[in-house]
């Protein structure tokens, strides 16, 4: 008798053993599908996830489904025909042929962006002006926030961290300043739902959130994958980590004496970076925190790059056109919209930095893209926030702004939407005559006084501070130390906080009119 019962819990083992192993594996989503999640309207709308080899899965939504078999890497995607805004929640259910299945709850259906970039787009709304009131008065559950968990990674990633969530006084002081002042003003304009995809790393740099196959492909950005290979060849761990100790334990010394004096402590030296798992290595976060979303549907992108950029700001007008265009080609939903917040005055001396002009060509990339890439917009800065504070906390203008942007241009709206920018020079003898797009309205300034910041250059290049004058929709420049103007500058630096405005209250951008018609150069940065 023992023997048979013994032989039967082997069998029994054995048949659900056998079960467990055949049994079908679940049908899987990834992160950025899944409950409270919005969904662009007016779109085909591209649902993906994995199952079994050879598995056919089918996509129910709103009373429409799609199917689609997996592919060998045991990934599927399907397209749903497109849906106009739905403030309703629906369900979306994804089935496998061999039975198992997937319900995605509180799906609304509205307009998508992605906020993107360093820390000042990161900026919490609870670290924002008048925040209590914000966080107390953000009832909003038609607007979603879906954050991307931070991560570098060497090759593109199938998934990431993150989940969706309703905008309420419990979850809006975490989320984006600028990504929520943006989506609640499309959402009371627009009378839609509105999704925020939000994938941030303060301090990060353009290149790390670019495909490394699109910065291969573009020749003048060939210097900074060679300043890469290089750093990483020539990287000692264990002598960067004794000289770290070195530097630790000079620190602690001059720390312990500075304190028995009874004087402030010198700053502790921070840790090494090792350039292998850095945060700036070219593509790391586009590998990690954006390739996860494509080919989620949405209608653009609003972007807020920084200071990290300062590193090779010389090559910022091919870097920007260079990452607008892999995400588009990737995403494969045309042209889509792209927004860039003009970063605000600030003194960068204690940046690394690739030159005295860095912060200025960096803000310039961005207006060159205007007339080179369609579908960009820049949000004006220059009046916002204190010029000696990085993380100024008014991103409630920054938020007004960017949404007056895509107001106008994406959705058809008739408000202005970007201050005074270069068009145009005339010489008229001793002094030069400026034109301006976006100056329809008139052009003022701020407090009365004539304009500020201007200066002027002969042909030795020497620029010396010149009077303005406002006529009309043009600004008039003369300096009696150049009698032969050939050149203009207008608050070319990093902290100059000009007066110029035009009718609609929006101040004027940087420029100059000695733009080079070449690539910037390939010196290296400063450090």
């Amino acid at each position: 008798m023992r023997h048979h019962a013994l032989v039967g819990v082997v069998v029994s083992c054995l048949i659900v053993s056998c079960g467990a192993t055949n049994a079908p594996a679940e049908v899987r989503l990834p992160a950025v599908i899944s409950d409270n999640m919005a969904l662009q309207r007016d779109q085909p709308i591209p649902i993906w996830g994995w199952a079994d080899a050879g598995e056919t899965v089918t996509v129910t939504l709103a009373g429409r489904s799609v199917s689609a078999k997996t592919t060998s890497d045991r990934r599927w995607q399907v397209t749903l025909p497109k849906l106009g805004a739905q403030s309703n929640p629906l369900e979306m259910m994804v089935r496998g042929s061999s039975g198992t299945s997937r319900v995605v709850k509180n799906v609304v259906v509205g307009e998508v962006w992605l906020a993107t970039g360093p820390s000042n787009i990161h900026w919490a709304v609870r670290r924002c002006d008048n925040a209590k009131q914000e966080i107390a008065t953000a009832r909003h559950p038609k607007i979603r926030f879906f954050t991307v968990g931070r991560k570098a990674a060497d090759g593109p990633q199938a998934d990431c961290a993150g989940s969706w969530i309703e905008c309420s006084p419990k979850t809006v002081g975490g989320v984006s300043g600028v990504g929520y002042f943006f989506a609640r003003r499309l959402h009371k304009d627009l009378g839609v739902p509105v999704g925020m995809l939000q994938s941030f790393w303060g301090g990060s740099r353009i290149e790390a959130w670019t495909s490394r196959e699109a910065i291969e492909a573009e020749p003048a950005l060939k210097p900074i994958l060679d300043w890469w290979a290089e750093h990483l060849a020539k990287f000692e761990p264990g002598k960067i980590e004794a000289g770290y100790r070195e530097k630790l334990k000079r620190w602690q010394q001059a720390a312990a004496s500075a304190k028995t004096k009874g004087k402030k402590p010198p700053k502790k030296p921070s840790p090494p970076e090792d350039p292998r798992t850095s945060r700036h290595r070219p593509a790391c976060l586009y590998n990690g925190m954006i390739a996860p979303l494509i080919p989620y549907g949405m209608r653009g992108v609003i972007s807020y790059q920084g200071l990290g950029n300062l590193f090779w700001a010389q090559y910022s007008h091919v870097l920007m056109p260079t990452m607008i265009h892999d995400w588009r080609r990737r995403w494969g939903q045309g042209d889509f919209p792209f927004g860039m917040v003009q970063p605000a005055p600030y003194p960068c001396d204690r940046r690394p930095k690739s030159g005295p002009d860095a912060y200025a060509l960096l803000r310039e990339s961005q207006l060159l893209l205007l007339s080179t890439v369609p579908n960009t917009g820049v949000a004006p800065t220059m009046d916002i926030g204190d010029p000696s504070v990085l993380h100024f906390t008014n991103k409630q203008d920054v938020g007004r702004r960017m949404t007056a942007w895509a107001l106008a241009t994406v959705y058809g709206r008739s408000l202005a939407y970007s201050g005074p920018v270069y068009k145009s020079m005339s010489v008229e003898g001793d002094r030069v005559r400026i034109h301006f797009s976006h100056a329809d309205s008139g052009l003022s300034t701020k407090d009365g006084n004539p304009p500020t910041h201007f200066t002027v250059a002969g042909r030795d290049k020497v620029f010396h501070p010149a009077a303005a004058a406002i006529e009309g929709t043009t600004v008039v420049v003369k300096s009696d130390t150049v009698p032969h103007p050939v050149a203009v500058r207008f608050a070319w630096s990093d902290t100059s906080v000009p007066n110029l405005f035009n009718g609609d209250g929006l101040p004027a951008s940087l420029f100059r009119t000695d733009q080079p018609t070449v690539p910037y150069g390939s010196s290296r940065p400063g450090k």
